[in-house]
Order: structure tokens, then sequence, then C-alpha cells
């Protein structure tokens, strides 16, 4: 389902989000065991060889001289019962997780990315698909339906899973 999503005429843009990258817990958990985390598949490790996210930190893989590892992340766990596991990556070495409070990733602007809003019931509501950069625009239309809980950010091109959105209490 996609939608097309207008900013409405003379309304200013103002819901307060927080970006939620997977946690610290889980990535040291992966770095200390190269399992991964719930289903216990082997992670792999290998130098980067794209400029892919970290989905701890949201910063891109220098491609040729970070290490990454690749790894099984359900992105709705601890939010739905009904998993959706797939691929994600982090960096090797320790990285300091994203800070929810700092808006969308300026190092993940340029690229594009599937957003997807959803429901409690892990029920998709709406989905946009923002290549200019202008995320802020599309998660405000996003959440200004009542029904959407919270939204999923993926890649466009790969598909897998980056982070989530909620909004800030």
């Amino acid at each position: 389902m996609s939608v097309t999503l207008k900013k409405p005429e003379g309304i200013e843009l103002m819901t307060a989000m927080r970006v939620v990258a997977i946690p610290s817990e889980v990535a040291n958990l992966v770095r200390t065991t190269m399992k991964a985390p719930t289903y216990g598949f082997p992670a792999h490790s290998e130098v980067a060889s794209e400029a892919a996210p970290c989905r701890h930190c949201l910063r891109t893989m220098d491609p040729g001289k970070d290490e990454a590892i690749l790894f099984t992340y359900d992105r709705f766990a601890g939010i739905e019962e009904l998993p959706q596991p797939g691929p994600v990556y982090i960096h090797a070495a320790h990285c300091q997780r994203y800070s929810a409070d700092s808006g969308f990733p300026e190092a993940l602007r340029g690229s594009p990315r599937t957003l997807e809003a959803y429901a409690r019931g892990r029920r998709l509501v709406a989905q946009e698909y923002v290549s200019d950069g202008k995320f802020e625009t599309a998660i405000e239309v996003l959440f200004g339906n009542e029904e959407v809980d919270y939204i999923q950010v993926n890649s466009t091109t790969a598909g897998c899973f980056t982070f989530r959105i909620e909004r800030a209490a």
C-alpha cells in the first residue's frame, strides 16, 4: 500500500519523534557471542564492502575499512508478538548508540528509505517512499493518522530494516 503524502497548507510540522536504533544490549551480545539474539543463528563478520548503515549508531560503514557483523534481527522485537526477522549490520567494534532525540540521522538522508506506518498488532496502515531526503514531512503526515503507533524505516534499495521512529512522550 502506498499513499501520496502532502503537507497540509498552512500547517507547521511539529510532531516530536524518537529514533529507536537497536539496543546496545543486543549489539553487545552479538559482538560477544557472534550469534543472533533470539534465534541463535551464527553471525557473520567481514570488512564492509559498501556504505551500509550500522543499526546501532546509524552511521554508515566505511567500505574497505570498517569491520561489520551481519546477523538476523527481529525488527518488531519488544513491540509486537509476531516476529519478522531479517538481516542487519552493526559495527564489529564498539560504537555509541544513536541518541533517540537526535532527529532523522543525517548520515542516511541521502539514501532512499521506505517508511512503513504501523498500528499495534503489526498492522500496516500506510507506506511512503522518500528519496529526496525530506523525511520529516512524510513522518509528520504519517503520524497525523491517529491509527499509526510507530514507523519502521527500511532501505528502499535492499529492503532491510534500518530503525524505528516513535512519537516522543
